[in-house]
């Protein structure tokens, strides 16, 4: 039986250069036997309100690049536009690591040089209808906080969608279905 530890929200981002930093949202890989003495599968996930925000935070935050074009930013289900993307980028992480523990493991095409996992295949699709830069239909609630999951307590979140290789299309939470 293998034993999976993901450390989320570590403090790496004190010990690492900012140019690796300031370039990914999160990432999962794992370590080296020889280096500490068993492979132990991780995940990292930075902080989305201090770096990158507009990649990072997205929907909530817009690119500089879409000029007033796209669909403007929306309002954080829980108001805070730095935690709410967090959640999305964890859910991303969780699941490319749980399925593809070892970078080694799942590819999207047969082309395993350019791998394409389950998150990123349907990067910025939180909802049905979506793609080709569209988020896909999503609730907003009376305060116009938008999401597309409830959770414990009443809270609401906006997740993005995973690729299932069942339906071989993108899936995940949909308050309105």
């Amino acid at each position: 039986m293998a034993i999976i530890r993901c450390e989320i929200l570590g403090s790496l981002e004190k010990r690492s250069s900012s140019i690796l930093l300031n370039a990914v949202c999160g990432f999962h890989y794992f370590t080296f036997p020889s280096k500490v003495g068993s492979t132990l599968p991780y995940a990292w996930v930075g902080n989305s309100g201090k770096q990158c925000p507009q990649v990072c935070a997205y929907p909530f935050a817009v690119p500089g690049y879409m000029g007033g074009g796209g669909p403007g930013s929306l309002k954080p289900p829980n108001g805070d536009v730095g935690i709410d993307g967090m959640i999305s980028v964890i859910g991303h992480e969780l699941a490319e690591l749980a399925s593809n523990p070892l970078v080694n493991a799942w590819y999207a095409a047969s082309d395993p040089i350019a791998p394409t996992e389950i998150g990123d295949l349907c990067e910025g699709l939180y909802g049905s209808g979506g793609g080709g830069g569209y988020i896909g239909n999503v609730m907003k609630d009376g305060s116009g906080q938008t999401f597309n999951m409830h959770g414990v307590n009443g809270r609401k979140f906006l997740v993005q969608w995973i690729w299932s290789p069942v339906l071989k299309a993108c899936a995940g939470p949909n308050a309105l279905d």
